[in-house]
């Protein structure tokens, strides 16, 4: 079990990837593609909250083929973040064939036989200084995953919409919609009481007195961007379903569900709402439960697709 001060957001990322995969809604995903492939080339990206660089694999992986000139600005507030993603990133171009590297600044260039070139560029800084000063700058799609959650929605689109071209796609999967559950339960009404808190601790500015915003930032998202003038294309579950195989789980998950425990933890301690001693207790049984293999973890997630105009 990792000790507090071994817990490192960076392999968290890393461990999610496998979480991330499976939870993915593909319609929505597949729908982006071939919306992305209507854009004309040089196609433009900007992902907001880009972490080790998992998504902008993803689009690697499905979008270079399609267009000469690719331009992926990777923009994210946590530089350790960017150099794990920079280094990812190149290493993935390098074990492909026929990419030519090249470094300068805050750009990673590769160049394919056949004349594709794709730009990646790494900068580091807060989402809304990003879009106060690239009012010039426009993007074809804005990506953003599982950010939202921590952002007050509506604020946050009107500052990024300028960034768009019209007809620009946002692209926002893995937003959380307001269920986490642990199975097997421990004691019901404890159980409900730390998800129903957990989830209060999610409230942003934007959220009614006594809502709880962030944690249905999935449903929120849904209505706030048709009043930006966005059409909403597509929208779909892509819940995280961590389980056991045999009492093992895949790859790193294990580490995965030991840092969603340290999360609750962060949030809830010393809440006067909960008993110490039986929050304690609680996550003693939770981390055996992982120990032993028999943790099951779900959090409701919704995967958005949406067209701006205007």
């Amino acid at each position: 079990m990792p000790e507090p001060e071994s817990y490192s957001y960076q392999r968290y990322l890393v461990a999610k990837q496998t979480v991330d995969a499976r939870a993915l809604n593909l319609r929505v995903w597949q729908r982006f593609v071939t919306k992305l492939a209507e854009t004309d080339s040089p196609l433009q990206v900007l992902e907001i909250g880009a972490g080790i660089g998992a998504t902008a694999q993803r689009v690697l992986e499905a979008v270079p083929t399609r267009f000469d000139q690719l331009e992926y600005t990777l923009l994210d507030v946590n530089n350790a973040n960017l150099a794990v993603s920079r280094k990812r990133l190149r290493d993935w171009l390098e074990q492909h064939e026929h990419w030519s590297l090249k470094e300068e600044g805050e750009e990673v260039t590769a160049t394919k036989e056949g004349g594709v070139v794709v730009t990646l560029r790494f900068v580091e800084g807060d989402l809304f200084e990003y879009a106060a000063t690239r009012s010039q700058q426009s993007y074809d799609a804005l990506i953003s995953q599982a950010v939202f959650d921590l952002l007050p929605v509506p604020a946050t689109l009107d500052s990024l919409r300028p960034l768009l071209v019209d007809g620009g796609l946002w692209y926002l999967p893995i937003h959380f919609d307001g269920v986490t559950a642990f199975e097997p339960p421990i004691q019901s009404d404890l159980d409900d009481r730390i998800e129903r808190l957990y989830h209060q601790s999610m409230r942003r500015d934007d959220a009614e007195e006594g809502g709880i915003a962030g944690a249905q930032t999935g449903r929120r998202l849904l209505s706030a961007l048709p009043a930006t003038g966005a059409s909403l294309l597509e929208a779909g579950s892509s819940d995280w379903i961590v389980h056991p195989n045999e009492n093992e789980y895949p790859s790193d998950e294990a580490y995965f569900l030991h840092h969603i425990l340290h999360f609750v933890e962060s949030e809830l301690s010393g809440h006067p709402k909960l008993d110490a001693n039986a929050f304690d207790s609680w996550l003693q049984r939770r981390r055996e439960q992982i120990e032993s293999g028999t943790l099951i973890y779900i959090a409701h997630q919704l995967d958005i697709l949406a067209e701006q105009r205007g």
